[in-house]
């Protein structure tokens, strides 16, 4: 398989233009809105709300795992509980409008519905249980704004720069990454071992999360997975952990992420794919 470096290129500057829009969007609402206590009224009056609001934004939201790190990082810096942005995170690359009616089109209405209302009750526990103030000390800042000083130019293009010292690194890996799997098809022996076979779920999680695709590029491959016999349940926790996490996104998380969420969110994610998996085949 030829390596696609118009991709590649795509990819890396797809990104860098994405967080330089979040910086300018971030320290916009810190220069100008933080009279109106946004981040108050989003935190206490809430509550539970909060949760589920934060999913239905991610499944409105037509982002893969990669593009929605940077927006997540946006929205804690902008002191919205980090709860709320986690079920930002999970759910807007496993659901999205387009994604839905291409999946409706393959699999009907029953399964498109299972799906998506699988992936939005992840999504709100997920956020529930990473939302823990244990772990709020467990997020690196990013954004670190004089909110007396307002919005500048030149504050945005600072903190870009200075972030993008340690992260142009991984956002390279991560684009090199993601163009290596990118077309990537199923071997014969992973089809023959996980065919019929529901105890292959937690295989299935694991091995999709090291792949990086958009939902609906997934769809072809989930239709060829049925096909070859392979258990529904099985097939749709591969397709929510490949839209859900992939080797690319997770080096991006290093950089918002501390060892020990890292960690929690990983496992979290892990159980609650399995689980989905095992649920959606009984």
């Amino acid at each position: 398989m030829n390596f696609d470096w118009i991709y590649l290129l795509s990819f890396i500057f797809g990104l860098l233009f994405l967080y330089w829009f979040v910086f300018l969007f971030a320290v916009w609402l810190k220069g100008y809105f933080t009279d109106m206590k946004l981040d108050r009224w989003f935190n206490q009056s809430l509550g539970i709300g909060g949760y589920f609001l934060g999913a239905f934004a991610g499944a409105v939201t037509p982002f893969c795992s990669c593009t929605t790190v940077p927006i997540f990082a946006g929205m804690v810096g902008n002191n919205i509980k980090h709860g709320y942005a986690i079920s930002f995170l999970i759910a807007s690359p496993t659901i999205n409008p387009p994604a839905l009616i291409l999946f409706y089109a393959l699999f009907g209405g029953k399964l498109t519905f299972i799906y998506a209302l699988v992936c939005f009750a992840i999504a709100v526990i997920g956020g529930m249980i990473l939302g823990n103030e244990r772990f709020k000390s467990s997020l690196v800042e990013i954004f670190m704004v004089n909110e007396d000083e307002g919005f500048r130019w030149s504050e945005v293009n600072r903190q870009y720069v200075g972030f993008l010292k340690s992260l142009a690194p991984v956002i390279v890996i991560a684009a090199a990454i993601a163009t290596s799997l990118k077309g990537w098809q199923p071997s014969e022996a992973f089809l023959g071992y996980t065919s019929g076979n529901t105890s292959a779920i937690p295989l299935s999680v694991v091995s999709g999360g090291i792949l990086y695709a958009d939902i609906a590029m997934l769809l072809p491959i989930g239709q060829l997975f049925l096909d070859k016999g392979l258990d529904i349940g099985l097939v749709f926790s591969f397709m929510m952990a490949a839209s859900g996490v992939g080797l690319p996104s997770l080096l991006l998380l290093t950089r918002i992420f501390k060892k020990d969420l890292l960690g929690f969110y990983l496992l979290t994610i892990f159980i609650l794919f399995t689980l989905a998996g095992f649920f959606i085949s009984w």
